[in-house]
């Protein structure tokens, strides 16, 4: 019987077994502060961005969406461990020095702050940790959110040359902008709209930092912001996972309130950006869904998998049928085959192992089948009815709008251009003229109408008296 290097608790036993299980190393991603921010990362790409790659309608829009999701997931996710530490730093020095204010308190949550006995430090690290949120807030939602939405639209007008929503998922390709006048891009309400934008939103989130800063360095004196600073650490504070060496990571991926305010500031520049209603239609209908999904998603599809299936996760559940972390898992299974002061052997290690194959597997199907139901229902389903959606508008709205002459053209110019067809509508034949067909397209009021619908009666028109002119006249 071969021994293994001694341990002496439960608790590294566990930690022990969990590094010879492969399954157990690809699952601890979703737990604590960086897990939580990589399953929703994955949660978030998986029921947005490659649904949406796979249906996209054109090249540009697959350029969009790559563009906006990959730009918005890094900005969620990735910003706030990267950027935490100096966000802590700051707002801690702008905070003031104060008995008993140390930085570490920055780090500690709402229940934790309410246990220190210093009251002023405590006040002191409420109000930087507010001022913290809100720049994180201001800084993702509206004005990260505004750079890559508006430069989106800035990129495919530069890049693609389209400067509508229609012309971008090709509703009208025959008379989709392929304008290759940089000049007139340039000059294009959207493009205007969007370096306008930006620039608003870059001075906004100036405004954030500024009224953050001051929420920290003033906000303990007085008996309003302290109540503010109170709520808002209480029910939008970061993710901390303390780390070795000292160090702390911040994150958002198991904090609901904070990714939810995020959320909902970054929806006005989501659809203000839009640039035209198929696109805000669009737009509207798609933020709630998948917003929510991504916040309560996961759970309540393994609420419905524990409620109906409980027996496919036997050893994998507690006795409120929440699910166990593959810490609990591995030291329940520990506690099964190995007592304090026995010895430690491979026998009770691959014994061990064997044990925790199963609730491993069962935690691995609570990952994957949330992230299936996400691409299938709020991910692929969800963008095949906004499609349908949209082309239906489309097609209905050009049905009902009058086609009508471009102007500075003439009847008799229309009529000199395009050869007279021998096909009679009955209101032609009825008065003996022909009905001539001239699609009338780049209208401004119908840009897709192509298509000479019929006659309601012959105009007359100055022309000699052994011939006969029609103007078309469209009829609703």
């Amino acid at each position: 019987m071969t021994k293994v290097s001694p341990v002496h608790s439960i608790a590294s036993n566990a930690a022990q077994v969990l590094k010879q299980s492969k399954l157990a190393q690809t699952l601890a991603f979703q737990e604590g502060q960086g897990g939580g921010t990589a399953m929703k990362f994955l949660q978030d790409t998986g029921t947005a961005w490659m649904p949406k790659i796979l249906i996209s309608r054109s090249k540009a829009e697959g350029a969009e969406v790559s563009l906006l999701e990959f730009g918005e997931s890094a900005m969620t996710y990735a910003l706030p461990t990267l950027l935490g530490p100096g966000l802590a730093s700051l707002f801690f020095r702008a905070a003031g020095k104060s008995e008993g204010f140390r930085k570490q308190l920055l780090t500690q949550t709402f229940e934790q702050l309410k246990h220190e006995g210093n009251a002023q430090a405590v006040h002191r690290a409420m109000a930087a940790k507010a001022g913290m949120i809100l720049t994180t807030i201001g800084g993702i939602g509206l004005w990260g959110e505004s750079l890559v939405n508006y430069g989106k639209n800035l990129m495919t007008a530069k890049v693609f040359k389209k400067n509508t929503f229609s012309d971008v998922i090709n509703l009208n390709p025959e008379t989709a902008s392929t304008a290759s006048d940089a000049k007139a891009i340039d000059e294009s309400p959207q493009v205007r709209k969007a370096r306008r934008r930006i620039v608003q939103a870059t001075a906004a989130f100036g405004g954030i930092v500024g009224s953050s800063v001051l929420l920290a360095r003033f906000g303990h004196r007085f008996g309003w912001s302290k109540a503010l600073s109170q709520k808002m650490v209480k029910h939008l504070d970061f993710d901390f996972a303390h780390k070795e060496g000292g160090k702390v990571a911040f994150g958002l991926g198991n904090r609901k309130g904070l990714l939810g305010a995020i959320m909902l500031t970054c929806a006005i520049p989501y659809l203000d950006s839009a640039r035209d209603g198929y696109e805000r239609l669009e737009t509207a209908i798609r933020l709630p869904v998948v917003f929510a999904y991504i916040l309560y998603g996961q759970e309540f599809v393994q609420k419905l998998m524990f409620k109906n299936f409980p027996g496919l996760f036997k050893g994998a559940l507690d006795d409120k049928n929440q699910l166990l972390s593959t810490q609990q898992i591995a030291q329940n299974a520990v506690q099964g085959h190995w007592k304090e002061g026995q010895a430690w052997s491979s026998d009770i290690q691959q014994k061990i192992l064997q044990d925790m194959k199963r609730p491993m597997v069962s935690k691995a199907m609570t990952v994957a089948f949330p992230l299936l139901s996400g691409v299938f229902v709020t991910g692929i389903g969800l963008g095949l009815f906004n499609r349908l959606l949209t082309a239906h508008r489309f097609k209905k709205q050009a049905q009902q709008q009058p086609a009508v002459p471009a102007a500075g053209m003439t009847a008799a110019s229309e009529m000199s251009s395009a050869p007279a067809t021998p096909s009679l509508t009955p209101s032609a034949r009825s008065f003996g003229f022909s009905a001539a067909s001239q699609p009338w397209s780049n209208h401004p009021a119908n840009p897709g109408f192509t298509g000479f619908q019929t006659l309601t009666a012959p105009l007359s028109l100055p022309a000699p008296i052994q011939q006969s002119v029609v103007t078309p006249v469209a009829y609703r």
